[in-house]
């Protein structure tokens, strides 16, 4: 394109292009997407022409050689057979033409990867054929901007169709994501819940600063399919934007880094889960003897319930009371802690712990796959009520009858000859004191081992965060410590002294009652 020409003449050019199309093809939608195609390889960075002359009898060679290359198609849907004896100038013509439709092809991949504003205006101009004057009215912009940006695109487009460029691997291999909350609202689950590519652009911006034609690059996804994930991350705070450039502003805990976190915690661990094995043991007969509601299931159900019960008061009530976690304040002014941990696909042992507290009557939940499906998502606040009181009074009103078919269909209750009762242990004051007693030094040795190892934790995690989240990653080692109760349980159930509990009662879900 001639650099004397201006925006009038390439619009008059545009509509030429588009008659003379329509008058060969009878076509309006052929002849649309032709013209469209011939402008657009007159952005070819390999043709420079001195006068408006010589671009014109470029363009409308192109055009011939487009026809053609549409008329052969056409005739191409009624023959049977291919002409094999092609005279050499035909085989020369179509190779021609092949090349021109390659250049097509890399000029489209180009503006798949130009930011919103660049590819906006190019697409008005040159596919939908607007001037100037409107597309600077629909975009809010001067129309010396719109020329500006009509510029550089065709810039950024030269100078990738030269370039041999390699999508990341993020493209090919997409990381998979868990959202790890703690604090009171989490406003967060639904952002990245189902949502790969919002975890792979924080993924890919983690530690480098990239701009959306990178980000289109790394992940193999054109940037028009980036734009409203990318506002909805920088909404709530996730990215942050600096000129052109994102940057994840969210804690990623890697494979790799949990790796490094696995090997350092090995043997500590090894120690513990045998701990916790020889307690069980020893006070099986003991605790069945308290006579609390649940105290007559089978040994492994007993079991599990122990193990959930002492990793909960050492990993939650004393390594996370006793730390006093510093709660940072999110960008909505809630006291919270939120990360993305980097954890295997579908973890049998991932753990999904929840808690609710009515009237000094708790309800304890330590979900865990291995032993069939999370049962705290259907855990509501009127739900919960209703659990801690069946065991000493039935549902007398059509709403609370209602309620328990709900409690039933989602498995938290059962239905039996006394009536509808919990479908998981229930503990009165006098057992739930007694029993916690009984596990309180077992997890107070857990808390302290746990400590000690807090610091090589945070050393860890330091040296793989980036620089400006390297504070907020100093504060994670507690909450991440969590993860060494599901190692724990892995443990112990590769041993083969746990083994899956999907019968009977859902022996990790505990009620404590406070009379």
């Amino acid at each position: 394109m001639t650099a004397g020409m201006n925006d009038e003449q390439i619009e008059r050019m545009s509509r030429t292009m588009f008659r003379f199309c329509l008058s060969r093809t009878g076509s309006y939608h052929d002849a649309e997407d032709l013209a469209q195609e011939i402008l657009l390889i007159a952005c070819r960075a390999d043709h420079h022409f001195e006068d408006e002359k010589a671009f014109c009898a470029f363009v409308w060679k192109t055009a011939g050689n487009i026809l053609k290359s549409w008329y052969r198609r056409q005739a191409g849907q009624h023959t049977e057979e291919p002409d094999e004896n092609l005279p050499d100038h035909r085989a020369e013509e179509l190779e021609e033409q092949a090349q021109d439709h390659e250049q097509v092809q890399k000029i489209l991949r180009e503006m798949t990867r130009l930011s919103s504003d660049y590819r906006r205006v190019m697409v008005a101009y040159y596919m939908d054929g607007k001037p100037v004057r409107e597309i600077a009215a629909n975009l809010s912009l001067s129309e010396s901007m719109v020329k500006y940006l009509l510029f550089q695109s065709r810039k950024h487009i030269r100078e990738g169709i030269n370039m041999e460029k390699e999508l990341g691997r993020l493209s090919y291999d997409p990381v998979d994501l868990t959202l790890i909350f703690w604090g009171g609202k989490c406003r967060y689950y639904e952002i990245f819940r189902n949502n790969r590519l919002r975890q792979n652009i924080v993924m890919a911006c983690y530690y480098d600063r990239l701009t959306e034609e990178q980000l289109s690059l790394q992940l193999g996804v054109p940037t028009a399919y980036l734009e409203e994930d990318l506002k909805k991350l920088l909404e709530y705070d996730l990215l942050k934007k600096k000129g052109l450039a994102y940057q994840s502003n969210i804690v990623i805990i890697t494979r790799k880094e949990l790796e490094a976190v696995r090997r350092y915690n090995e043997a500590d661990l090894k120690e513990i889960a045998s701990g916790i094995r020889e307690f069980v043991d020893g006070n099986m007969e003991k605790i069945r003897a308290l006579g609390f509601y649940g105290s007559d299931m089978p040994a492994n159900s007993i079991k599990w319930m122990l193990v959930s019960l002492i990793l909960r008061l050492a990993y939650v009530d004393m390594l996370q009371g006793d730390m006093k976690l510093d709660y940072p304040t999110d960008c909505f002014g809630d006291a919270c802690f939120r990360f993305l941990m980097e954890l295997e696909k579908d973890d049998p042992y991932f753990m999904g712990i929840s808690s609710c507290v009515v009237d000094g009557n708790a309800l304890f939940f330590w979900d865990v796959p291995l032993n069939g499906e999370m049962l705290h998502p259907a855990a509501s606040t009127s739900r919960a009520n209703m659990l801690m009181s069946l065991t000493d009074s039935q549902p007398e009103t059509d709403g609370d009858r209602l309620i328990c078919a709900e409690l039933v269909e989602a498995g938290l209750a059962r239905k039996t000859d006394a009536g509808i009762l919990p479908n998981f242990p229930c503990l009165d004051a006098a057992q739930g004191s007694t029993l916690n007693e009984m596990i309180r030094p077992v997890a107070w040795e857990i808390c302290g081992n746990a400590k000690r190892r807090a610091g090589g934790i945070a050393g860890i995690m330091a040296e793989h965060a980036p620089e400006h989240l390297a504070d907020y990653a100093a504060k994670l080692p507690v909450l991440c410590q969590m993860q060494e109760a599901e190692e724990i349980m892995r443990m112990l159930c590769e041993s083969g002294w746990l083994l899956p509990a999907r019968e009977g009662m859902s022996a990790t879900t505990v009620i404590m009652k406070n009379k």
